[in-house]
This record gives structure tokens, sequence and C-alpha cells, in this order.
């Protein structure tokens, strides 16, 4: 029987647009290299495959496709690709996706692969789900890194959830609810999934669908589903969505059309004004849209009621009696390597060494880092998965990059720093401005400053009082964000 599944591409698109998991063992590898999925060997028969336009705002931007096809032991090869083009600051870019999976009799996740480049940076993985651990390599950067991750039980992904969902399509109605582990290997957050169908709507051919709500952490979307299990359309944050549609329109882009802004997409908007905003040192700000609880709590910014108020430390009230290389072991796990931040490599403990070369105490080390970075990194958008090594390398970047590049080189000289997103002003998109998605580092300068907010895309130390704190810490962290955009608003109360 053939089967058309969703994909459910909403989380992956949004994670490009807007950009490891602590505790996992990462270590540099070229050895024991997994096995990677042989096509012809395993493929037993005809391929099902699934179209889909991606549009965001009701504009096209690219497409999606599918296909899944029997194995020789009774399971599934699962395969899909996209191809989408958003504008971000003036330029126009590319984002290509491909991945595989393959599953085995019963609909358990066995092993998986996939590919993103987005011209400038790519990033690959491979890996298999074991009894107790997902072992994965992953190479950026010129580099192969092996980590394994324990898990509970079997997950699965964005590509074999439609192949999932089909084999219990007998138990899809109105009111049902699904509870599934999920990983994604691009963030490597491990998290559940919750599903609901929520109704039946009739298509125009005279077919019931479903519609099916699905929560994975701070996210959220919904699919319009047939009993067997083809997407007709999937929405999720942003007005992102994907519609079915055949191979040949799927294909066709619209000729002559600006441009999708995912920029000015995101944009939060300000009841008020701020006047130089890089100069502000206290603010506070009703948040309108969202719970205040989704909003950080935390260090120099405070949240009470529904008010948030950033009060940020003048450059000549921190202390520089610190040393820079911290020696408490409470504060280690912002000084450890991952994924992402390989500071154990030569070449970023070489820069790190160079940059700070003649400093003295960790606030001088600290603007020091600030400085070097925001004059190394030419500002261009980037939209990849921030790889701390690869930015040094390739030398430009936006916030993520600049962020990734700093917090690697204060780690590497023993300098605590982690990283926090969330939103800041500027009214470079507009008359009235507004806040956007932005990220940016927090170094540790002692018990009576604690964590002092920096901005190397800025050149700030410290960073002004219009960076909102959403969430604190990495890449599974920061796709939290997502569940608020679109809905948060702030009215301005005080600004100094």
């Amino acid at each position: 029987m053939k089967r058309r599944h969703p994909q459910f591409w909403i989380e992956a698109l949004a994670l490009v647009g807007f950009m490891v998991l602590a505790g996992a063992f990462v270590a540099q590898s070229r050895a024991q290299q997994l096995i990677p999925i042989e096509l012809e060997a395993l493929a037993t028969g005809p391929s099902s495959e699934a179209w889909m336009g991606i549009y965001f705002e009701e504009q096209k931007v690219g497409y999606a496709v599918s296909s899944e096809t029997p194995t020789v032991d009774g399971g599934l090869l699962l395969r899909s690709r996209s191809a989408f083009e958003i504008a971000a600051f003036g330029q126009l870019k590319r984002v290509v996706t491909v991945s595989q999976a393959v599953m085995d009799e019963t609909g358990n996740l066995k092993r998986f692969e996939f590919f993103m480049d987005s011209g400038e940076v790519s990033i690959s993985g491979q890996g298999e789900v074991l009894a107790t651990e997902i072992r994965m390599q992953i190479a950026q950067a010129g580099e192969i890194q092996e980590l394994r991750l324990p898990i509970d039980a079997p997950p699965q992904m964005s590509l074999s959830l439609g192949a999932w969902l089909s084999q219990h399509q007998e138990e899809i109605a109105v009111g049902r609810r699904f509870t599934l582990p999920y990983f994604d290997p691009i963030t490597l957050s491990q998290q559940e999934m919750n599903l609901r169908v929520s109704g039946v709507e009739l298509l125009p051919d005279g077919e019931e669908a479903y519609w099916m709500e699905r929560e994975i952490g701070e996210m959220s979307s919904r699919v319009l589903l047939t009993p067997a299990g083809g997407v007709v359309r999937e929405e999720g944050a942003m007005g992102l969505a994907l519609v079915r549609q055949t191979a040949d329109e799927a294909q066709r882009m619209p000729q002559g059309a600006e441009p999708v802004n995912i920029i000015a997409l995101s944009a939060v908007q300000l009841d008020g004004y701020l006047a130089q905003p890089r100069l502000v040192r206290v603010l506070e700000l009703q948040i309108l849209g969202v719970d205040s609880d989704r909003v950080f709590d935390g260090g120099v910014q405070r949240v009470t009621g529904d008010r948030v108020r950033i009060e940020v430390p003048l450059v000549e009230e921190l202390s520089r009696e610190l040393p820079i290389a911290e020696a408490n072991t409470a504060l280690a796990e912002f000084l450890q390597p991952t994924i992402f931040l390989p500071i154990e490599h030569r070449e970023l403990q070489e820069k790190s060494a160079e940059v700070l070369e003649g400093q003295r105490n960790r606030r001088d080390a600290a603007e020091a880092l600030v400085d070097w970075v925001h004059g190394y990194l030419i500002k261009a958008p980037t939209l990849s998965v921030p790889n701390a090594l690869e930015v040094l390398r390739l030398g430009q970047g936006d916030c993520n990059e600049h962020t990734a590049l700093y917090v690697a080189l204060a780690r590497a000289a023993g300098i605590p720093a982690r990283i926090a997103a969330g939103v800041v002003y500027s009214d470079a998109m507009g008359e009235n401005g507004g806040f956007y998605y932005h990220a940016w580092p927090e170094v540790y300068l002692g018990e009576t400053e604690k964590w002092v907010p920096v901005d190397p895309t800025f050149g700030q130390f410290p960073a002004d009082a219009s960076h909102v704190k959403l969430v604190e810490g990495d890449l599974d962290k920061q796709v939290e964000i997502l569940g608020v955009m679109g809905r948060l608003g702030f009215k301005l109360v005080e600004s100094r």
C-alpha cells in the first residue's frame, strides 16, 4: 500500500531562518565511521512521492518533496529534499536541505542522514539509533565530530513522523492524542512531541481530512492530513505554510515578486519609540501578547507582573579584580566544548591566546574579545548552524556567528561565557522601529557583576538595555523563541 506522509518541515525551516546539547559526549574522530545508508541495497519496490510548495505569508519561496520506498527487511526508506529562498538584510539567500532515514518493520527509526547548505556554509551528519543511545557523526568546518546521546526510547524525527502516522491511521479520530519521543538531528534536542486531532475538513474532491495540532517544546504547528497520511497543508510560525501541489506546480516559482524578508516578518512591535537605543542603560517595558513567564527573568533583566526591566552596568562600574581564567568548578559547564563550540581545537586556542596577549584581568580580556570579534567578522546574514571554528575560518556572519565565535574564544581562555537570545531594538527596518531576533554572549565577571551581557555584533561592552532576553542556552533552547514570534509585543514604560 502506498502511503503519502507529512514531512513536518516547519521547525527545520524556522531554524534556518532564526539562528548543543550540554552533557553529550563529543570527540574529534575520523575512525569508526558510521555506515552510510545504501539506497540501492535497501530499496525493493516503487516509491511514493509527495510534492509541497513552501510559502511565507502566502508568498511562494520554494518547494519540498518526500518519498518512501519499501526495504528488503519489511521497513521503509524515507527520503526528502527542499530548496527555498528568503531575503535577509538586502541579500537573497538560498537554502537546500536533503535527508534520508530508515525505519524497521515495527516503525522504529534505525538510521538517518542529513545535509543542509546555504551557500557559504554547510553541515551534514549521519547517525544510528541503538537501544540506549543515538550515535552520530557531524561534519562541519572540515572536521568530523562524533557524539553519543543517551535515549530512553527510540525517537521519531521530522522525516519519520509521517510514516509512523500512516501506520496508525486507524487510530486517528477527532479528540485523540499521541505523545512520542522526538529528536532533531540539527539542534540535537530531544523532547516529547504532543499530537492532537482537532477537527475534520471536507476537501474539494469530497475526501475528508483531519487537522492535527502538534507541539514540540515551545513550537506549535498544525497539519491537514488525509486518512492515509497524506499532507494537504501544514502551517507554522510567522505565516510559514506548506501546500500540496503537483511536481510542476511545486517547482514553479513566481516571476518578478519581491523576495520574502524574514527579518521583517520576525519583527516585534513596540508601542513607543526609543531614541538612540545603543545608549540606553535602563529600559522598562510592558509585555504584550504573551504570558510574562515567556520572557527570561534573571541577571540584569527582571520580570515583575507584566513588566520587564533591564538595567545594564556602566563599563567603569565593572571590576578588574578577577583573573582571566575561572577556577570555580561551579561554573565548569560554561567552560566546556560543545559540538558547535569546539574550543579545544588548536586554531581557536591559538586565536584566543593571540587576541588576549598582554591582558591581565577578566574584565579587560572580555572587552578585548568584543573589540576583536566585532572588527574581524564581516557583517553578513548567514542562514545556517553557526560553528565557531567555521566562523573563524570564514570571517563573516550575523549575530549568531559573532556570538558563537566570542563564546568559543572566551571559553578557550578560561572565561565563563554563555549564549543569550531574544530580541533587540532597531529602527533600521522602518521609521517606527521595533524589536528583532538577536543573539549575544554573556560573560561572568564576578560575584558583584555576575553575568554581564556583551554584544560583539554591535561592538558593545556591556550591551545596551534594549537587549530583551527570552532564552538562555544553545541552539536547542533558541528554537523556543519561535513560540512567541508573531504574538509578542511591548509598550515602552521607561528608558534612559
